[in-house]
């Protein structure tokens, strides 16, 4: 059976069991990959892999299940399962299914992988470490082509396939020179074509280069509120837990996010600008389904102003909010028009990060951790690499103290990010 025919026996598993409505998410994929760890390089690993997931409602009352087998048997079980969790849940009247009823079928980025592109690609990275960066020493590194098909169906006539292929490149080093060592370094990217050089993807020679200069970092001292420059990969986990705490579900269900209110007002710099487009030919790994729609892209700030929230068909449900299209998810913030230089040059006293290293913000968005990867900049010069450096400020301020966001953007596939500098938050050394 292929897996819309296996999607449509697991619905009728369900209603066998006694589920008013129910969806049923079929997936199967292939990965093959190069690797290299601990100084060998692996020359082949393929993984196959399966999954199926299950939602049965009786009534408004939910149940999950899921397996990872395609196998007839264990579908009736986990069908089974499902229907079981549901009959013993509490009702809620947020449940229910998608309601736009889709059929399609979706198909994007190279199916078959080209092996010999691939080890030359990743080949040529380690020859051009070898001779152009040499105290780079890589702990690991993966190059990869990933296909997959996804089937989504639901009793009430959705049904949603995407097949999708894609390769992936991240690698782990560090630089040494005599004894000591710079901190862990890392880059990743997504892309189509295995046509340029692995080291030009998603910023990753301008990685490579900054980690050479991490090789002594100092100790600052003293505490000081100043400017800090977050790089693209950076700030791109700053706004992931932006969404977290301010704009999804669970915030906007427990009416913790302190955004709840604020659709239409300003929450950042009016220089800010912030979307989701999952749809975007931009990217090399994005999407055209989610939570059982097909996914559009959508604003999240624009000029400043508070456009959306980031809420499930559940959430919105819940909530009484609109539901989000996108998903959330493969950020896109608009470029500014100064230069990453010209940007560094009006600081006067801050930090570059490339890193951050800390817990997960309270609700309101105070945050705290160590900056990694990073760098003083004392009147408009980068100067050294710095150690045991903490940062912390407030998610929601940082974004209404953005100051400047830089002309260049790193796109690694699932996001397009620039650098940008935010000002007043707190730099404590030892």
């Amino acid at each position: 059976m292929n897996l819309e025919q296996i999607a449509r026996k697991g619905l009728e598993y369900l209603t066998a069991e006694g589920a008013t409505d129910g969806e049923c998410l079929v997936y199967r994929g292939t990965k093959i990959e190069f690797n290299y760890s601990s100084g060998t390089l692996d020359l082949l690993r393929t993984v196959d892999s399966v999954a199926v997931a299950f939602k049965a409602l009786v009534g408004t009352k939910k149940g999950t299940a899921s397996l990872n087998s395609l196998e007839d048997a264990d579908l009736r079980r986990a069908a089974k399962d499902a229907v079981s969790s549901a009959k013993i849940s509490k009702e809620d009247p947020a449940e229910g299914l998608p309601e736009e009823i889709v059929q399609k079928s979706f198909s994007a980025g190279p199916l078959t992988p080209d092996k010999e592109e691939m080890l030359r690609l990743f080949n040529g990275f380690f020859a051009e470490l070898q001779e152009k960066y040499p105290q780079i020493s890589v702990d690991s590194a993966t190059i990869a082509h990933s296909v997959g098909e996804r089937v989504f169906c639901t009793t009430n006539g959705i049904r949603l396939t995407q097949r999708y292929g894609g390769y992936s490149f991240s690698p782990m080093f560090m630089a040494r020179e005599g004894e000591s060592t710079s901190s862990f370094n890392y880059f990743s990217a997504l892309f189509l074509n295995p046509d340029r050089p692995l080291l030009d993807l998603a910023g990753g020679r301008q990685v490579v280069e900054d980690t050479l200069l991490q090789i002594n970092p100092v100790s600052m001292e003293g505490k000081f509120e100043g400017e800090v420059i977050f790089t693209p990969a950076c700030f791109g986990d700053l706004l992931g837990s932006v969404e977290g705490n301010f704009l999804s579900d669970g915030a906007l269900i427990d009416g913790t996010s302190i955004w709840k209110d604020k659709i239409g007002k300003p929450v950042a710099a009016p220089c800010f600008q912030w979307s989701c487009r999952p749809r975007s030919e931009e990217l090399a790994g994005g999407c055209f389904v989610t939570g059982g729609y097909e996914a559009k892209d959508s604003d999240l700030i624009k000029n400043g102003i508070l456009q959306d929230f980031v809420l499930s068909r559940y959430g919105a449900k819940k909530t009484g909010l609109s539901r989000n299209p996108s998903g959330g998810g493969f950020y896109f913030v608009d470029a500014g028009d100064k230069s990453l230089n010209d940007m560094i040059s009006t600081v006067r006293h801050g930090l570059l990060v490339g890193r951050f290293s800390g817990g997960s913000p309270a609700g309101d968005g105070t945050f705290s951790g160590i900056a990694k990867n990073s760098f003083e900049i004392r009147d408009g010069k980068i100067t050294n690499a710095v150690s045991e450096t903490m940062i912390s400020g407030n998610l929601a301020q940082m974004l209404l103290d953005i100051t400047e966001i830089s002309a260049e953007r790193i796109n690694d596939g699932t996001c397009v990010l620039p650098w940008v500098k935010v000002k007043n938050l707190t730099v404590s050394g030892q």
